[in-house]
């Protein structure tokens, strides 16, 4: 392992032992990050800062401000007492509504796009409801990645698997071939949540940023909301426009329209996400860049070769739900997947029962805050801890990964 695998390994461990204690402020330890990397060589110092402005930071941002318009005019109070009079204001009533919305939208809408445009909405339904925003914020972040897994454009490792596939002469996955795989996942992971995951999702009151506002309930405004909202969920299904881009433009109409004020949208921005976010980017990258975590699956990869197919098959499942903790899910899947694929071909078993077990195990970042974008996004409005992740996380992941195993080695074994 070079010199720069190991500092980046070590920078690694010692975010995680600051995250966990919550000693360092997220600003504090989101800025130190960059800074730290940068000091130590392991990525350009004019570049270490360029992660504050990836699309994803920026469509956040972007749908931010929308989400604050949405409980300014009291149009996500609105629909937030709509599902409730579908669901009523039981717990696992709420649970079932938002994985059903979010599992269906982010099939088409990406994972990402589908937690920013339903926080606002599902805050509201908390709140009505009397039941903990910290139960709800959680799980739709889940939802939101189990959904992702069901057609290719649901969350973006599916299209890097396939670009992968094809680099390496293989068949590239049809855009309803992960169905099969996912859909069965949404519905395990509903499940989970409504008999299991409703007694661990953390339970904690919340500091609501500016609790002291106050919705007007104008209809023209909710009106004009929701037609702005619409187009952007458009423009991100179709493409017209970039995600981060749609989210953008939702953002400047809604205040030029004066559906809310330009100081409303300004405090509306998340600082501890927003920095958080943009400082686990650029580790992320070291850790592939570096070697890093090249050298520690390689290291693994020999001890699997002669495995029985069922149990390299999961053996791989399990190896990539491990690495996606701790990268952002398309760095996972560019690393783990072509050694799966290889794996598999040593193995004489089909290499895309490894491949679609890679790229769907990509979404299966539910013990850690920071291995997937939804739940970077949910984790300040939340209030929650590393500790949370893992204690409602951990039983998830290892039926994500008992199901995908089992699904895999039926489909394509």
């Amino acid at each position: 392992m070079t010199t720069q695998a190991i500092i980046t390994c070590v920078i690694l461990v010692i975010t995680m032992v600051l995250l966990i204690s919550q000693k360092v402020p997220l600003v504090i330890l989101g800025a130190a990050i960059p800074a730290a990397l940068a000091a130590t060589g392991v990525i350009n110092a004019g570049s270490a800062y360029t992660e504050f402005g990836n699309t994803t930071i920026v469509f956040f941002m972007g749908l931010v401000v929308v989400g604050e318009a949405f409980f300014k005019t009291g149009l996500a109070d609105f629909i937030g007492g709509k599902i409730i009079g579908l669901l009523g204001k039981t717990e696992k009533g709420l649970l079932l509504g938002t994985g059903l919305v979010a599992g269906g939208l982010s099939a088409f809408l990406n994972d990402t796009g589908t937690t920013a445009c339903l926080m606002p909405i599902v805050s509201s339904m908390a709140s009505k409801a009397g039941v903990k925003k910290s139960k709800l914020l959680m799980a739709l972040a889940f939802f939101a990645s189990l959904g992702g897994t069901i057609t290719l454009v649901g969350t973006t490792p599916h299209i890097v698997a396939n670009g992968i596939l094809k680099d390496m002469g293989l068949r590239e996955f049809g855009f309803f071939e992960y169905t099969k795989i996912g859909l069965p996942l949404l519905v395990c992971g509903i499940l989970y949540m409504c008999f299991c995951g409703t007694k661990l999702l953390p339970d904690k009151d919340i500091e609501i940023k500016g609790g002291d506002r106050v919705a007007e309930y104008d209809t023209k405004k909710m009106v004009l909301v929701a037609v702005i909202f619409i187009g952007v969920l458009v423009a991100m299904a179709t493409s017209i426009v970039p995600m981060h881009i749609a989210g953008v433009i939702g953002a400047i109409l809604v205040v030029v329209t004066g559906c809310i004020s330009l100081d409303e949208a300004i405090k509306a921005f998340p600082t501890s996400t927003i920095f958080i976010v943009g400082g686990i980017f650029p580790l992320s990258k070291a850790l592939v860049s570096s070697g890093a975590a090249e050298y520690l699956v390689n290291a693994i990869s020999p001890v699997l070769i002669n495995l029985p197919p069922i149990v390299l098959l999961g053996a791989i499942t399990f190896l990539m739900l491990l690495t996606t903790q701790f990268l952002m899910n398309s760095s996972a899947t560019v690393l783990v997947l072509p050694i799966a694929i290889m794996l598999c071909q040593a193995a004489g078993i089909n290499p895309l029962a490894g491949a679609m077990s890679v790229s769907v195990c990509a979404s299966g970042a539910f013990v850690t805050p920071f291995g997937t974008a939804p739940n970077l996004l949910v984790w300040e409005a939340g209030g929650y801890s590393v500790k949370d992740y893992l204690k409602c996380g951990f039983p998830m992941l290892i039926i994500f990964g008992v199901v995908t195993t089992a699904l895999c080695a039926v489909f394509y074994l």
